[in-house]
């Protein structure tokens, strides 16, 4: 594996972390969303985060490059994996799947009706198919692991695995408290968007850190 791939990894963790967080600070400054602890409290959502201007001019063009990093995180990885005689032509499928419902979501994060038809539609099909791409990866890492034991720390490798498990049935127990509205409670839709997109994003740190550090010998 490409050294370069961990710093890859950690960009498509930091990226989309770091944006939201910025996005949230200052759509507080301006008064544009209510202040808390979002992830515990759900005061409010994270497209109404980056859904607003100036925000939104941030917002947005930190996310493309987002889906960038995603993209050439997961061609590079399969590239590697092919280059050692392993299979990873549904990764490739899920790849292009991912980035481009990803996208749809981030161009049509708008207020308008058609605007959140097509946001509902691109951030669901985007979650559904990174968290299978995630466990995809974990599955084919977990698989060949005599051929990618001296390149992964397979105790990381195993725990992200682990990670990917608990998302997809997560993702199917609470998937109706997402689609259903819920007087009492509202703010458990925020709350559990919050959270779950923070655990996506852990899988690339996780990777970043299963990724071991290869050393090569110098020359004298």
């Amino acid at each position: 594996m490409p050294y370069k791939l961990r710093y890859i990894s950690l960009a498509c963790f930091v990226l989309p972390v770091f944006t939201v967080i910025i996005s949230y600070i200052i759509s507080i400054n301006l008064n544009l969303v209510a202040k808390c602890i979002p992830n515990l409290e759900g005061c409010t959502s994270i497209s109404r985060v980056g859904r607003y201007e100036p925000v939104k001019f941030f917002f947005k063009p930190m996310m493309y490059i987002y889906s960038l990093t995603i993209f050439f995180f997961w061609i590079i990885f399969c590239k590697e994996i092919n280059n050692l005689k392993i299979k990873s032509r549904n990764l490739v499928i899920l790849t292009f799947v991912t980035v481009t419902f990803f996208c749809l979501y981030i161009t049509f994060l708008g207020e308008s009706n058609l605007y959140s038809f097509f946001k509902r539609i691109g951030i669901y099909f985007y979650i559904l198919s990174i968290v299978l791409l995630q466990f995809s990866s974990n599955k084919t890492l977990i698989n060949n692991q005599k051929k990618l034991s001296k390149i992964f720390n397979y105790r990381i490798v195993q725990f992200n695995y682990y990670l990917s498990w608990f998302l997809i049935i997560s993702g199917l127990i609470l998937l109706p408290i997402l689609i259903i509205k819920i007087e009492t409670f509202p703010q458990i839709k925020n709350i559990i968007s919050w959270n779950y997109f923070l655990l996506i994003q852990l899988f690339f740190l996780l990777f970043f850190f299963s990724l071991k550090k290869l050393t090569y010998p110098t020359s004298t």
